[in-house]
C-alpha cells in the first residue's frame, strides 16, 4: 500500500521596520535694538534793547533849575573870577598911584572914571524861557548774541543680534526586522 503524502508549505515573509528620527531645526532671531537720536537745529538770538542817557544839566543850569551841587560849583567859579578881577583892578590902581606919585598928578579922577565905566559894562541877561544849550544824549547799543546749534542725527544699531541656529538631533533612518523570514515545509500522509 502506498501512502500519499500531502506537502504543507508554511511561509512567513519578513517584516521590515524603519526607525526614522527627524531632526528639529530651531532658529532664534532676536530683534535688533536700534536707537535713533534726532536733535533738531536751534537758533537763539538775544538782542538787548538799546538804551540812552540824556544829560540835561546844562539846560537846567541855564534855566535856573540846577542842583545844589551845580549851584555851589557855579558860584565858586563866579567867585574865583570876581576875586581875580578884583585883584587885577587893585593892582592897576596901585600902579596908577605909583605913577601919579612919581609924576605928581592926581590919580583919583582917573580911578573914579574907570570904576564908573566898569559898572556901565554889558550885563548878562537870560529870562530862562529858551535854553541856549542842547541836551547831551549818549546811545548805548549792544551787539546781538546769536547761538546756532546745527541738526544732528545719530543711529546706533546693536550688531550682536545674529540669528542662532540649533539642529537636534541629527536626522537618521535605520531598518530592523520585526519578523525574520522563514519557511516550514512538512509532509502529512493522506489516508484513502
Amino acid at each position: 500500500m502506498s501512502v500519499l503524502m500531502r506537502i504543507n508549505i508554511n511561509e512567513q515573509r519578513a517584516q521590515i521596520g524603519l526607525n526614522i528620527t527627524r531632526s528639529n531645526l530651531n532658529i532664534n532671531s532676536p530683534e535688533a535694538a536700534v536707537q535713533i537720536n534726532d536733535r533738531r537745529s536751534q537758533l537763539q538770538i538775544h538782542a538787548p534793547q538799546p538804551t540812552f542817557t540824556a544829560d540835561n544839566s546844562a539846560i537846567r543850569r541855564e534855566t535856573g533849575l540846577s542842583t545844589s551841587g551845580q549851584f555851589a560849583q557855579d558860584f565858586a567859579v563866579a567867585g574865583r573870577q570876581s576875586a581875580m578881577q578884583g585883584i587885577g583892578r587893585r593892582a592897576r590902581e596901585g600902579d596908577r598911584m605909583a605913577n601919579a606919585q612919581l609924576r605928581g598928578a592926581d590919580p583919583f579922577p582917573m580911578i573914579a572914571r574907570d570904576n564908573a565905566n566898569a559898572r556901565l559894562g554889558p550885563i548878562p541877561f537870560n529870562i530862562g524861557l529858551m535854553p541856549r544849550s542842547s541836551p547831551n544824549i549818549t546811545w548805548h547799543v549792544s551787539q546781538p548774541q546769536v547761538n546756532f546749534t546745527p541738526h544732528h542725527l545719530s543711529i546706533n544699531a546693536d550688531l550682536t543680534n545674529l540669528a542662532q541656529i540649533s539642529l537636534t538631533p541629527q536626522h537618521s533612518v535605520s531598518t530592523f526586522y520585526r519578523t525574520p523570514p522563514h519557511m516550514d515545509i512538512s509532509a502529512v500522509p493522506l489516508y484513502a
